[in-house]
């Protein structure tokens, strides 16, 4: 091998033989590592490959201008055989009714497509855009449309689950194992400190026009704006009460009014607050699970997860006493990890959400001290 090949996959879940449950796509080998002499007759090493857009991202730099509609662009962009992607693949982009203009700066595909996500904005104003490629193709849309799907893809649940026994003996059911959360880690449950820096909460922005010499002063506050955009779950992730005030992030941003004919200002100015709350509130809670594999999991699904408490249980408890509300609710794969060997495929995926099920304004925290001893 020399850094030439193509390496084409096919795999599905056995009983799983529908087209959108099959990850079939040719990929580029771009590393060839780990080679190790097993005996005289064996040799084992580890193939590195990519996805043919990926490797065009890297042999192109643009130097051209782009006008119209973000969507448009985008479009334009990924399946343009001189400047773009050259992809083939099936594309699912959502319209934005806004429109920009620009020149790439010896820009790659990618990194122009980047670039649009920060200043597109749905048709309900949110400006949360991302740019991903998974197993149905290459996606460009809003954060606030993945949390609209209509229902989970699975519902996964932390439990001490045991098959049902009859007097022939135990009974499979292979729903309910595919529901079951193998090991589950949380890396971190909050950290404000890191919330406050981004913006999340509140920030303030200075705007300056150089052409028509004026400035414009913005305050943005999390909880005031949360109600005008569409959520995972139906509270925010945090309660009225947190410490915060729109001087704790202050960022300056320059206009461009009429920087080109036939358009104001094209710069992302109008959203840039928005944005920074709602993608950092996209992560505020994150998981990783690993669950028995399937290939109809990728990333963008929605599912919902269900943890219960760590705490003896008595027959008077309901679902309520028993369900953790803290970490229970819908999420998004962000990320997703097919592990397959002889004996099984597991899944090991990163969860994210932006908000909770249970409202930090009633009842939904106890409020007190840590004593340290």
């Amino acid at each position: 091998m020399i850094g030439e090949e193509y390496v084409n996959i096919k795999i599905h879940t056995p009983s799983f033989t529908k087209k959108d449950m099959i990850i079939d796509d040719q990929f580029i080998i771009y590393k060839v590592s780990d080679r190790i002499q097993a005996n005289d007759r064996n040799q084992m090493y580890a193939l590195h490959f990519i996805s043919r857009e990926a490797l065009v991202d890297m042999n192109k730099n643009i130097s051209r201008s782009y006008q119209g509609k973000i969507s448009d662009i985008v479009e334009d962009i990924i399946t343009d055989k001189f400047s773009g992607l050259e992809s083939t693949k099936k594309t699912n982009i959502e319209e934005t009714p806004n429109a920009t203009k620009y020149v790439s700066n010896y820009w790659s595909p990618v990194k122009n497509i980047n670039y649009l996500a920060g200043s597109a904005k749905n048709i309900d104003g949110s400006a949360n855009f991302v740019f991903f490629e998974n197993r149905l193709g290459l996606n460009f849309g809003s954060l606030a449309t993945l949390y609209s799907q209509p229902s989970p893809r699975q519902e996964f649940v932390y439990d001490a689950y045991f098959r049902d026994f009859t007097a022939s003996g135990a009974k499979r059911d292979v729903n309910k194992e595919y529901q079951r959360i193998i090991e589950i880690e949380i890396p971190v449950i909050f950290d404000y400190m890191d919330r406050v820096n981004s913006g999340m909460y509140a920030s303030k922005k200075i705007g300056y026009d150089l052409v028509t010499k004026k400035y414009k002063v913005k305050n943005f506050d999390m909880l005031d704006d949360f109600d005008n955009h569409k959520h995972l779950n139906k509270h925010p992730a945090n309660s009225d009460r947190i410490v915060k005030y729109s001087n704790q992030k202050i960022m300056h941003s320059h206009l461009h009014y009429a920087n080109f004919n036939g358009y104001t200002d094209v710069t992302n100015s109008s959203s840039i607050q928005q944005r920074l709350s709602l993608m950092k509130q996209a992560e505020s809670t994150k998981i990783q699970i690993t669950v028995p594999g399937r290939t109809d999991y990728t990333v963008g699904d929605k599912v919902k997860l269900t943890l219960n408490k760590f705490k003896p249980i008595k027959t008077s408890d309901i679902d309520s006493d028993i369900i953790d509300n803290l970490f229970s609710g819908n999420y998004i794969i962000s990320t997703i990890n097919h592990m397959i060997d002889r004996e099984k495929h597991e899944c090991y995926m990163e969860l994210i959400k932006d908000s909770y099920i249970v409202d930090f304004n009633n009842g939904g925290v106890r409020w007190g001290y840590i004593p340290v001893l």
